[in-house]
């Protein structure tokens, strides 16, 4: 099962979209803030998304934090942003969801994410096996939900 970490200061979206991950098959944890989510990524999670203007640590700080940490450095790291769209793009993350944007953006952004091969692996690093179905078929990825009513990704 793979991990995913959402750093979302906004409680709504935040759970809403870790009960939508859960549904599809992820293990999804949640962090309130910018700080709370530089703790849990120690975890080392299979991908990141993360809210860019939160308070005690913002989206920025979280992604150079991350990328700083050797163990940390090649989680995909994808922001979701309604405001901040150019900064977060001269970063070089590894996705970019522009809110609101639809669950089937999310989950396309996510699996694009997890089905890239990993290049290399330090002893830090989980190894990401391709070899099993992806959590995010066909069908999963076009499937109306009951998440696709509410917009998952607004501010």
């Amino acid at each position: 099962m793979k991990k995913i970490l959402v750093i979302e200061d906004d409680n709504l979206i935040r759970e809403t979209v870790l009960e939508l991950l859960e549904s599809r098959g992820f293990e999804a944890v949640g962090a309130e803030n910018g700080q709370v989510g530089i703790q849990l990524a120690a975890q080392i999670p299979d991908l990141i998304l993360s809210d860019v203007m939160m308070p005690e640590l913002d989206g920025f700080e979280v992604f150079a934090a991350v990328r700083s940490h050797p163990a940390t450095a090649r989680i995909p790291f994808i922001f979701m942003t309604a405001s901040e769209m150019e900064k977060a793009l001269e970063l070089k993350a590894d996705g970019y969801l522009k809110k609101p944007c639809s669950v089937a953006a999310m989950l396309g952004a996510i699996a694009t994410q997890l089905e890239k091969p990993t290049v290399t692996n330090p002893p830090h690093q989980k190894v990401q096996d391709n070899s099993a179905p992806s959590n995010l078929s066909l069908r999963a990825r076009n499937q109306k939900s009951r998440f696709e009513i509410v917009s998952v990704c607004w501010q």
